[in-house]
């Protein structure tokens, strides 16, 4: 029980910290982007032009520092920093200063993952309205910087249309302003506004210098990199030329944009319209010779387009789903090999078609009755997953009368729905959670639940006598656990059920926003859930009545193949966020046992395979042995 408690005393403080340190690095990268843009406003030829910029990017660099210390940025990092630091002290040149405190910045959202990109559809017409209520009286109607409360302030608001400004500014940077404001100026913190609002604002105010200018096709970037680059590092990284650069930058600033809100489009046909519209994207950076372009972009299409509604289209054909997963694997590995265009083209062409057809179907009324369906059929599925592993663990420690440890498998699957409950909340809050999050939550929990399955299979094959094992059992309850046998039991519930809770939570989310009913679709998960309370209630009591033995060896083989199929799984998830490398093979698919068609799993299943097989092979030759 002591061991359990410093389980969840971990978790606390190690979640606790990463979210302390997430804010720190995100103020880091904001008075980076800061300094980058303004040194230019303090210094000019080795001179001062303004005391009171200088002295605030001083104090900036040096807050900078501190973040450095505090949270324990690499030695390299750490002296980039100072550098910086004595660049400024020192006057050094503008485009010096403001390239070194840019390489920073990309180092520090490198080196701590920060997310710098929206995750959810920009809302610009909700954006206009947060302006005008927000910004309009600092900034003006239309973003000059001229509204009438500006007036005197040191320094003035932005004039959104500044060229040599706002090509400094990404949208990320705009959204770690609108986030965090700017100390001792009149730019306050808007951490009010939800993240969402924060993020259509930002691209809001970005778009400002776009209005009139012709869009100019030439250059295709996802999301992810083009939200946290500014213009000017767009055409330092990509060589455009000047007379191109608006055109092409207002193209970008377009197609980059999430789907907007629309009251007559639900949420699966706008996730699936993001994932269409950058596979075509990712075709085009293909036939462009930017193949890590776009294979991460492809990427970017499964878990930002179809994922998140991936249990509705499950629900209403689980066929679909699992072409489409291997259709696109494939459709990435042609990528990954440089396959000739037509080749890929052949192999993405049927994968828009689905896509399409999915969205097609996806514009039914929702009545209650698929409302309650739908929910019941996707909670169901989930459940009985984490059910049958609580049903083998209950009925062995039931049949062999060792029911202390059941405390043990109930605390486990009670914690994982109030941690996975409590865990995505914050996330929430404080990161968003996207398909990739979901994904690498359930990849790395099948993985572990894999190793702890197989470890008692291993365990449970080794103790093949019956009365032997009932009075391990026996002993371990007598000595208070102290084999540890209680915490692995506690850690395989705990697993068994974390792993399912995320991507639960988040398609019930988007069957709500999908406009199906709420009480409807709570009724269709409270009902999946009582059903497979009710099926593994009453399996425990007929196990009772089987033999012992024959329980046994069965549990036996069930656990040790629900290793190799969460192996399988675990793998197949990690493979969808880039992870494991995903090499398809034209051959059919299995999900119900994890075999997703890659080379990668098969290997590690027949491995697995090959290793339980080896230990009853062992078994058995070691009983002969004996016999003879």
């Amino acid at each position: 029980m002591r061991m359990i408690k410093i389980f969840f005393c971990l978790l606390f403080v190690i979640g606790s910290t990463a979210f302390a340190s997430t804010k720190e690095n995100q103020l880091a990268v904001h008075l980076l982007s800061y300094l980058a843009q303004d040194y230019g406003e303090a210094v000019a030829n080795g001179k001062v032009i303004s005391k009171g910029e200088y002295e605030e990017q001083i104090d900036f660099s040096n807050e900078v520092i501190r973040i450095a210390k505090e949270n324990n940025y690499n030695q390299s990092l750490s002296s980039s920093i100072q550098n910086l630091n004595q660049s400024i002290l020192a006057k050094s040149k503008v485009h010096e200063v403001s390239a070194l405190a840019n390489k920073i910045k990309s180092e520090i959202l490198k080196q701590f993952n920060l997310l710098t990109y929206p995750e959810t559809k920009i809302d610009l017409t909700r954006a206009a309205n947060l302006y005008k209520n927000n910004c309009m009286s600092c900034h003006g109607q239309n973003g000059y910087g001229d509204g009438e409360a500006g007036e005197g302030l040191e320094p003035s608001p932005t004039n959104f249309h500044d060229l040599e400004r706002m090509r400094n500014v990404s949208p990320y940077g705009a959204y770690n302003t609108i986030t965090l404001g700017v100390n001792e100026t009149g730019m306050a913190a808007h951490d009010y506004l939800s993240k969402e609002d924060r993020w259509s604002l930002a691209y809001y105010v970005s778009s400002f210098r776009f209005k009139n200018i012709e869009k100019r096709a030439g250059l295709v970037l996802d999301v992810k990199e083009s939200s946290s680059l500014s213009d000017n590092e767009i055409q330092k990284k990509f060589d455009l030329k000047e007379d191109d650069l608006m055109g092409m930058m207002a193209t970008i600033r377009d197609i980059n944009s999430p789907p907007p809100s629309n009251g007559n489009k639900g949420q699966v046909e706008i996730y699936l319209k993001k994932a269409i519209k950058d596979l075509k994207a990712s075709f085009s950076l293909y036939k462009a010779g930017k193949l890590k372009e776009a294979r991460n972009l492809s990427l970017s299409a499964y878990l930002q387009g179809v994922e998140p509604v991936e249990g509705i289209l499950k629900s209403k054909n689980a066929d679909l789903v699992i072409e489409l997963e291997t259709s696109l694997a494939k459709y990435r590995g042609l990528i990954s090999e440089s396959a000739n265009h037509s080749k890929v083209e052949s192999v993405l062409n049927p994968i828009l078609s689905k896509l399409q057809g999915a969205i097609d179907t996806s514009t039914i009324k929702k009545t209650n009755v698929s409302s309650f369906l739908v929910s019941f059929g996707i909670v169901l599925r989930e459940a009985f997953e984490a059910g049958l592993i609580l049903f083998l663990l209950l009925s062995l420690t039931r049949k062999s009368n060792a029911t202390a440890f059941n405390k043990h498998i109930h605390l486990g699957w009670i914690s994982s729905i109030a941690i996975g409950v409590g865990a995505y909340i914050l996330l929430s809050r404080y990161i968003s959670i996207t398909g990739e999050v979901a994904e690498s939550l359930e990849g790395y929990t099948a993985l572990i639940a894999s190793l702890l399955l197989f470890y008692v299979g291993y365990w449970m094959h080794k103790n093949t006598d019956i009365q032997k094992l009932k009075d391990k059992f026996t002993s371990a309850v007598d000595t208070t656990l102290g084999s540890g046998r209680g915490l692995t039991l506690f850690f395989i519930a705990f697993t068994a059920s974390f792993r399912e809770i995320f991507e639960t939570i988040l398609f019930l989310k988007v069957l709500i926003l999908d406009g199906y009913q709420q009480y409807f679709v709570g009724i269709g998960a409270i009902s999946a859930v009582l059903l497979t309370f009710f099926v593994i209630l009453v399996a425990i009591k007929f196990s009772i009545k089987l033999n012992l033995k024959y329980l046994f060896k069965a549990s036996t083989i069930l656990i040790l193949s629900l290793s190799t199929i969460f192996l399988g799984k675990g793998i197949g998830a990690l493979q969808k966020t880039g992870v494991f490398p995903q090499t398809s093979l034209d051959i059919f698919s299995l999900p119900s046992i994890g075999f997703n068609s890659t080379l990668e799993v098969l290997i590690a299943q027949m491995i697995m395979v090959l290793l339980v097989l080896s230990f009853f092979i062992a078994s058995r030759l070691k009983l002969e042995k004996g016999m003879a």
